[in-house]
């Protein structure tokens, strides 16, 4: 049997040890490589500021969306149907006669439901609703508008909510706004620190909803003959940037 010489498997021990710290080596310097994502995030080495910044406009709303719908009740589905078609009908008609537009009209609602006695047990009649969903774009007209559907016949108006149709004007505005109060915060932050601020590194917009205002609910409408109230008030549109500045 052949015998290996000591001084032999030495080295190869030896030659074993060094490709296990190679490989190790390797491994430490791929874990220690920073990622795609991290050297894109920013400057490395350079001193650098972050800020938030918001932008706020206010501005009074120019439409409105209102759902109006009639409720009928019947000792039978067809009777109840029929009235609350007809009722119906005389509303749309009247919403289109004071010129909302037939886009601006669209169904939102239509149940069909039996009513019963005290005790819960005997059909007693048959309840028909019939809503829609009207943009107003002329809020002069608001008031009068509600007045004439209710005298035409609506006894369900509710869910009135206001916007601005151009919003994307609006929240440009607060983009611009939202800008120049960060740099305002990021100057007053460097001057602090006995620094100053240099170019823009990121910008990032923080995206947000904008605020609905609503209005009261009015159920049941009854009686007629002024123009209803209604106020507009006004809306507020935030935005929201994140900046970051470099520091000198």
């Amino acid at each position: 049997m052949e015998k290996r010489s000591p001084s032999l498997n030495v080295a190869v021990i030896a030659a074993l040890l060094l490709a296990v710290f190679a490989l190790g080596a390797a491994g430490v310097a791929l874990l220690m490589r920073p990622s795609t994502a991290q050297a894109q995030s920013g400057v490395t080495g350079m001193r650098q500021i972050t800020v938030i910044g918001t932008g706020d406009v206010r501005i009074t709303p120019d439409t409105a969306t209102v759902q109006i719908g009639v409720e009928t009740n019947a000792a039978t589905t067809q009777e109840a149907l029929a009235q609350n078609t007809a009722q119906a009908n005389a509303i749309i008609e009247q919403i289109k006669a004071l010129g909302v537009a037939e886009k601006d009209i669209q169904t939102s609602g239509f149940n069909i439901y039996p009513t019963y006695n005290n005790d819960g047990r005997q059909v007693t009649g048959y309840t028909v609703s019939n809503q829609v969903s009207v943009v107003i774009r002329n809020l002069a007209d608001a008031g009068s508008l509600l007045d004439k559907v209710v005298q035409a016949g609506a006894n369900r108006i509710y869910g009135i909510s206001f916007s601005v149709a151009e919003t994307n004007t609006v929240l440009a505005q607060a983009r611009d706004n939202a800008i120049v109060d960060a740099k305002a915060r990021a100057e007053q932050m460097a001057i602090q620190a006995g620094a100053s601020i240099g170019q823009v590194l990121v910008i990032t917009e923080i995206i947000g909803a904008s605020p609905v205002v609503p209005m009261p609910m009015m159920d049941r409408v009854v009686g007629a003959g002024n123009a209803v109230p209604v106020q507009a008030g006004e809306q507020s549109y935030t935005a929201q940037v994140q900046v970051t500045y470099e520091l000198r």
